[in-house]
């Protein structure tokens, strides 16, 4: 994971401000973590030793990313990292809860913080028609707001410190990816009917929206109390987020923690994700009428940390999870029109395929890559990444991959091969291998030129004979040596 530096001012003006104000940073806490200097050097000035509030001694070897945290005060939006929903009319996946639309003169920075304001706005000029299984059947009166971050991640720790908007509607902070959804929190400020519980409890949940999947699609939630009304006071809640589990914090405390043992098929947080931060009116809660508005969701700051990851191709695509996305700032785009996915000819898909859950053989997530051994033909069976998926500097290099294979005598060989510029790696006799458990392979993998732009990788079977059985690889990853 990269770092990249927020400020790069000169080092003894920012010393001699820190000397004469008296600033002193500290890890985590309730305040962030530099203080407001004057003038041009009123950013944040240490923001990478931040730590977590759940842990504020960083002892698990936190680091902060930047390209998707943000104490918001810059004094406007940063558009290198965020969307705003709506922009030149245009929207990503979602143009709100109706009657409410995301209005992007409602997303701003004020006084340090992010605001997404809602406004009775009976005439503002609402675009489109909401989709059928929305609960209103029009936009109207009421305008909101929402922000989404160009960059995705995969795995780490989410903390946000906010306050949810004092009306009958949302505050949220979620994430979106391939057929996934996290939704961190999703609390409503004032609820008009039913049970006040809402106003008092944050609420985290996963949605599963892989095709063919039932219309009540929410397939986990769990809610935690807290000590007053979230429209009130300013929290911190946060997520982090592991390849087999959630743990949940508020106010640095963990308070639940569900793993994918217990979720079983429920569990599809395996790809990457952006962040989002928006509010909806929520009808069965009630809808909010003029003079209740206007509202705001404030959020003091955004922090994402992740852990360090060696492996420099992206890790779910080469886990057989889900499509790569080749565009990282593809908004207000489809997710859709830029995926793309392992292909396999024809003649070979039949016999070499990505599996499902279903199968029950996978070192992480919930799929792998399988090679049916029965398939009638020898020769090679060859699945190929998208043009541009590998970008390598020269240099040597290891392929780590994991490989299931059965007892059988007569197993085909593996190897790899990088396109642009053309290089083909040892063969692997998996007959060599230990039958039927997962092995991890380090296969050496040395280039004297960088990718061009096209370059991609090929996992290549050569077939001898016709068996009982399958091969299964995951988790493939390519490090420096």
């Amino acid at each position: 994971m990269k770092i990249k530096k927020i400020v790069n001012y000169p080092l003894l003006p920012i010393m001699f401000l820190l000397v004469l104000l008296g600033c002193e940073a500290t890890k985590g806490g309730d305040d962030k973590q530099a203080a407001v200097v004057a003038g041009e050097y009123k950013s944040i000035l240490a923001v990478s030793n931040l730590s977590p509030l759940s842990d504020p001694e960083n002892q698990a070897g936190w680091k902060l990313n930047q390209q998707l945290s943000d104490e918001f005060e810059a004094g406007s939006i940063d558009t290198q990292k965020w969307y705003i929903q709506g922009t030149n009319k245009e929207f990503y996946i979602w143009k709100g809860r109706a009657p409410s639309q995301f209005a992007p003169h409602n997303v701003f920075v004020e006084d340090g913080k992010l605001k997404i304001r809602t406004q009775w706005e009976p005439d503002y000029p609402f675009v489109g028609k909401p989709p059928k299984k929305q609960e209103v059947s029009r936009y109207e009166n009421i305008t909101t707001g929402a922000l989404i971050s160009h960059n995705t991640f995969l795995y780490g720790y989410m903390e946000v410190k906010v306050k949810i908007p004092d009306a009958a509607m949302t505050g949220a902070f979620w994430g979106t990816g391939f057929q996934q959804e996290l939704d961190i929190f999703e609390l409503i400020g004032e609820v008009k009917t039913g049970s006040k519980n809402p106003e008092t409890t944050f609420v985290t949940s996963i949605h599963d929206w892989r095709p063919g999947h039932p219309k009540k699609n929410k397939v986990w939630k769990h809610p935690h109390p807290v000590p007053g009304r979230t429209a009130e006071h300013f929290y911190t809640y946060g997520v982090q987020w592991l390849p087999d589990g959630l743990k949940m914090f508020f106010n640095g405390e963990l308070v639940h923690h569900a793993t994918q043992a217990e979720l079983g098929d429920r569990w599809v947080l395996n790809n990457p994700m952006e962040l989002w931060f928006d509010s909806e009116v929520f009808p069965w809660h009630g809808i909010p009428v003029e003079h209740d508005l206007p509202a705001d969701f404030e959020v003091e700051y955004v922090r994402v940390w992740q852990q360090a990851d060696d492996s420099l191709i992206d890790r779910a695509f080469f886990g057989f999870e889900g499509p790569l996305i080749t565009d990282a700032y593809h908004k207000p785009k489809s997710r859709n029109s830029v995926a793309k996915d392992w292909f396999m000819t024809d003649k070979v898909a039949p016999y070499l395929k990505v599996t499902d859950f279903a199968d029950n053989i996978f070192v992480t997530g919930r799929k792998s890559l399988a090679l049916d051994l029965s398939a009638p033909d020898k020769g090679v069976y060859t699945a190929f990444s998208p043009n541009g998926s590998l970008q390598l500097d020269e240099g040597n290099y290891r392929i780590n991959v994991s490989i299931w294979v059965p007892d059988s005598s007569s197993l085909p060989k593996l190897k790899f091969i990088t396109e642009a510029p053309w290089l083909v790696t040892q063969s692997l006799d998996l007959n060599l291998l230990p039958k039927g458990k997962w092995s991890t392979i380090g296969i050496p993998l040395n280039r004297s030129k960088a990718s061009l732009a096209q370059d991609r990788l090929r996992i290549v079977f050569d077939k001898t004979a016709s068996t009982e059985g399958f091969v299964y690889l995951d988790d493939i990853e390519i490090v420096k040596q």
